[in-house]
């Protein structure tokens, strides 16, 4: 408590003439929108805790790095608010109205939209996500607006807390002037590289599990399922290498409590796997006859709960 008085306490109030020209419309009737490219690559920190060392990404001509402020990378829970402005943007948008980088938000209607506590609790929380955001220093050479470039920026240029008194003499956190970065905005206003999300992302209170949601979302489209490597899979969640085995077990375990909307994932063994073939050319019994299956040889399949099987009936589950 003491903290979320400190930060308000630093914040100037609103004064008459000083108010900041909110959003009349609200994200309650407006359908939830997110960037393809932030589902696609693995730019959040998927732990509460401080990541205090840079996320490095290369596929192909895709290089990113992502480097953390004092704070830590920005986590998978701060980018609900890019969420938030980019569904506000791309209403907006739809409407045929005019955008702009800097959007006027109620620090209240953020909170309730993302399903987080609006008591004083919540409202810290808002301050820590657009720091970590305004930071984190994101390097990446992907396309946007039709444009190829190298480029550094933090999540959001900018940010502004306006707060009021409430009848109790309590600063209270009011409205909020955020500006995004150059390279998002031109994202959603040029490319239009948006999809659809469901609101029940927000309660996901995992951030791995809200990373296999927006990773399937990105990739399983209108197909019957979506296969994917362990090895592929643990890249694009940003997992080292080391941590393989942890990362399976954890799958193995979310695969169990089902609980990702729209999608259901499953582990399967790759008998055809160039590693299983070796395994059995050196006498062994093949993946399903070995102690542990090699990470090579698993396979991560999501699918659409209209058309998902049961595991038991499709599957075979990687040891």
């Amino acid at each position: 408590m003491a903290a979320t008085r400190s930060v308000l306490d630093s914040l100037e109030p609103v004064t008459t003439g000083q108010q900041i020209d909110l959003f009349v419309e609200t994200l309650v009737s407006v359908p939830l929108r997110d960037d393809r490219a932030t589902m696609e690559f693995p730019f959040f920190a998927l732990q509460k805790r401080p990541l205090l060392t840079p996320i490095i990404y290369q596929d192909g001509n895709v290089a990113i790095r992502i480097s953390p402020g004092e704070r830590g990378i920005a986590t998978i829970w701060d980018k609900d608010v890019l969420i938030y402005l980019s569904s506000l943007i791309n209403s907006r948008i739809e409407r045929g109205e005019e955008v702009s980088r800097t959007v006027c938000i109620t620090a209240h209607d953020l909170l309730r939209v993302t399903r987080r506590h609006t008591g004083k609790n919540g409202y810290q929380e808002i301050y820590d996500a657009l720091f970590r955001l305004r930071s984190t220093t994101i390097t990446t050479d992907i396309q946007s607006g039709g444009e190829r470039e190298t480029r550094g920026f933090g999540w959001i240029d900018s940010f502004r807390i306006l707060t009021k008194e409430n009848k109790a003499g309590n600063r209270v956190m009011q409205g909020l002037e955020i500006t995004l970065n150059d390279w998002t905005f031109r994202a959603l206003v040029k490319d239009r590289r948006v999809l659809a999300i469901n609101p029940a992302y927000f309660d996901l209170t995992g951030g791995l599990e809200r990373r296999l949601y927006e990773i399937a979302r990105k990739h399983v489209g209108r197909q019957a399922e979506w296969k994917v490597s362990l090895l592929l899979l643990a890249k694009k969640c940003g997992t080292m290498q080391r941590n393989l085995r942890r990362f399976k077990f954890d799958l193995k375990e979310l695969a169990e409590l089902d609980r990702l909307p729209d999608y259901q994932l499953f582990l399967i063994n790759d008998h055809s796997s160039p590693t299983a073939k070796a395994m059995e050319a050196a006498g062994m019994k093949g993946t399903r006859g070995a102690k542990r299956t090699p990470n090579e040889a698993v396979i991560v399949v999501f699918k659409p709960r209209s058309k998902a099987a049961s595991p038991a009936a499709e599957c075979s589950e990687a040891a």
